[in-house]
């Protein structure tokens, strides 16, 4: 009780755990925005964020006004043994990296615990323990999609493929929409986002886009909704669609591909495949 009201981390006690070997970080260019997801293991909750540099993961206490950027205080988080700035991520082109930053009951991931200080490689389906609070690790935007398809990592630019191009994007989560629409402007593209279904559909009855990419699992009603009903508008026919989801399926990318989809690309999406995407829908010189 007396630590709870002066703020400190609750301390659990040790679990006679093995230290983790650190992971290369490799090239450390560019500060192309990654989107991760946080699942909270034991509960519906997803926690998401957008990494562009670096982020503290920890927990917020009413004693002091600064919180970390990731909050984990309302999963329990004192009580689990995560610290006020228990761990910080970093992201770089190639790699997201994880530190424990010396807090009281450790960081694990996959088992294993982290030397405080050091940073170690965080990938995608990894599980990360802060104290004895469970988190599983998704990436849902990444910069190069070398990891995803085992190919050798290259740098990852921005070039400007399009030329003022109106393009939809519709997912029901504002971190994603957030992260693709920044490389799409920067690469030459206008967009607007909707986060769901109905919203698209207003959007598109206004003015029909040049190109349409959505999430499959939307809240309200499924991608392949929007995607018919753009191809039965007059001059929907020549409007590149692009389905980016974490449904992986081959009976779902079959009805994707049915209802007229030109593209469909499985989250984590690297930025290099997005943009080799939009090349070829637009026509344009592959990079």
């Amino acid at each position: 009780m007396g630590d709870e009201t002066q703020g400190k981390t609750r301390h659990l006690n040790p679990e006679n755990l093995p230290p983790i070997t650190p992971r290369g970080t490799g090239p450390l260019d560019y500060m192309i925005p990654w989107v991760i997801e946080f699942r909270v293991v034991g509960t519906p909750h997803v926690v998401h964020a957008e990494v562009s540099e670096r982020l503290v993961i920890g927990r917020s206490d009413k004693k002091q006004a600064s919180r970390p950027d990731i909050d984990l205080e309302p999963f329990n988080a004192y009580n689990l043994g995560v610290s006020r700035q228990h761990a910080v991520i970093a992201a770089r082109n190639s790699r997201i990296t994880i530190r424990d930053n010396d807090s009281a009951n450790g960081t694990f991931l996959n088992g294993g615990k982290l030397d405080s200080g050091q940073e170690f490689h965080l990938r995608h389906g990894d599980a990360l323990t802060l104290g004895k609070l469970q988190l599983q690790v998704a990436f849902v935007v990444t910069p190069s999609s070398h990891e995803k398809h085992g190919n050798p990592f290259a740098d990852v630019a921005i070039p400007t493929i399009g030329s003022g191009q109106r393009v939809l994007l519709v997912d029901d989560d504002s971190v994603v929409t957030q992260a693709i629409s920044s490389v799409l402007r920067q690469a030459g593209f206008q967009v607007e986002t909707a986060g769901n279904v109905g919203e698209a559909l207003t959007y598109v009855d206004r003015r029909l886009p040049d190109i349409v990419v959505t999430e499959l699992m939307l809240a309200d009603m499924s991608g392949l909704e929007l995607v018919r009903y753009v191809r039965e508008r007059p001059g929907g026919n020549r409007v590149p669609l692009v389905i980016i989801s974490g449904v992986t399926g081959g009976y779902q990318m079959g009805q994707a591909i049915d209802a007229g989809v030109d593209i469909f690309l499985t989250k984590p999406v690297g930025v290099d495949e997005l943009l080799r995407s939009f090349t070829k829908v637009i026509g344009g010189t592959a990079y």
